[in-house]
């Protein structure tokens, strides 16, 4: 199945065929349902295995991989939570095939004090409202994860999709990711079940969020080098017409031109073993939670690493193409605006700087979501 992703992915992108069918088909094959837990029908898979996974389906489709952000996210915070009936709900669904889609940010900025989503109650009804903006793959959702004002603080309230109330709009115009639908999500007088509200009061779980969701990005920044990677080594193959200064007139040949192949192979393979180092830094951190400042540390890590070999890869490439390499119908420059798309989210420069703090003086900034949304 990733096989046939790969191979209509920039057909796809180039025509803006949003990708509704494609994210329905990894939700039947359980992509969506890896790390739901036994108890709940899941096959509770640990992080290194969605690690490679995520990896694969980046380098087919680096909006696919992007699009289930969201879902992935939620699917962590409900299993850090403890047993109760929407949670328990909510786990069960994702076994079986739902969906979930992220409405977290607003353009206000990424400051949660300044939220202007919120609950209001009428008589013992809850109701959602608000705008939220960069709601990755909501569209392709079945209930949507709101991030609302709530007490003194923050709260997830999942609601249906399609409930009434909600709308969402593919309005998106960045120059990458176009086909994530990333754009608008309006709530007004959206009915919220109590049992699916759950807030964000716990250290471990904000912090532990925050690395993961961060890991995701990194995960598809690997995919994205990764097809990198085999669309040189295709078109080097390819190639038949050389430069005037070239030393062989085969460019299959040319010790210059394979020594770029490598360097971008082994972009690759640096960039996909620090994703794989995170995902264990994050299993263990499940078993033990002392262990989650490294996990914190490595995903910040993975960030400024695969974001810089994503930027030197998607430029070195052309020097092992040709002219003919820039024509818009092979859309190869999708994969560095799509590279630098991901790594705009959270800026590698802030990711240094934690890391920094970590390694001077031995200290993490907590509470991420009290900070700001990843």
């Amino acid at each position: 199945m990733i096989r046939d992703l790969y191979d209509d992915a920039p057909r796809r992108e180039q025509e803006r065929e949003l990708p509704a069918k494609q994210v329905r088909e990894l939700a039947e094959a359980g992509l969506g349902a890896l790390r739901v837990p036994a108890s709940h029908g899941g096959p509770d898979l640990p992080v290194t295995t969605l690690a490679e996974l995520l990896v694969e389906l980046a380098a087919a489709d680096s909006n696919l991989s992007q699009i289930l952000r969201g879902h992935l996210g939620l699917v962590e915070l409900l299993r850090q939570r403890p047993a109760g009936p929407g949670r328990d709900r909510l786990l069960r669904a994702a076994a079986a095939g739902e969906l979930f889609g992220p409405a977290g940010t607003e353009r206000s900025g990424a400051d949660l004090r300044t939220l202007s989503t919120y609950l209001a109650t009428e008589g013992e009804a809850l109701y959602l409202h608000g705008e939220k903006f960069y709601t990755t793959g909501s569209l392709f959702a079945d209930r949507l994860n709101v991030l609302v004002r709530y007490r003194n603080g923050f709260a997830s309230a999942i609601v249906p999709r399609h409930a009434p109330g909600v709308e969402i709009t593919d309005d998106w115009d960045g120059f990458g990711q176009r086909l994530t639908a990333s754009g608008t999500a309006v709530f007004t007088r959206v009915p919220v079940d109590p049992e699916l509200l759950f807030p964000h009061e716990d250290t471990f779980t904000n912090d532990y969020l925050d690395a993961f969701y961060q890991f995701v990005h990194s995960a598809t920044q690997a995919g994205i080098i990764r097809r990198l990677a085999d669309d040189l080594s295709e078109l080097v193959r390819g190639r038949v017409r050389s430069y005037p200064l070239a030393p062989v007139p085969s460019p299959r040949s040319d010790p210059q031109v394979l020594a770029v192949v490598g360097q971008v192979h082994s972009h690759a393979f640096a960039a996909r073993a620090a994703v794989l180092s995170v995902a264990e830094a994050l299993d263990a951190a499940g078993r033990d939670p002392a262990l989650l400042p490294e996990a914190v540390v490595r995903s910040a890590a993975a960030q400024v690493l695969n974001t810089r070999l994503a930027g030197e890869a998607s430029w070195t490439f052309f020097d092992a193409a040709s002219a003919s390499a820039v024509k818009t119908s092979l859309n190869l420059d999708r994969h560095w605006r799509n590279a630098r798309t991901v790594s705009s989210h959270n800026p590698a420069i802030y990711k240094a700087a934690l890391i920094g703090e970590y390694a001077v003086n031995g200290t993490l900034p907590g509470g991420f979501l009290n900070r700001g949304i990843s």
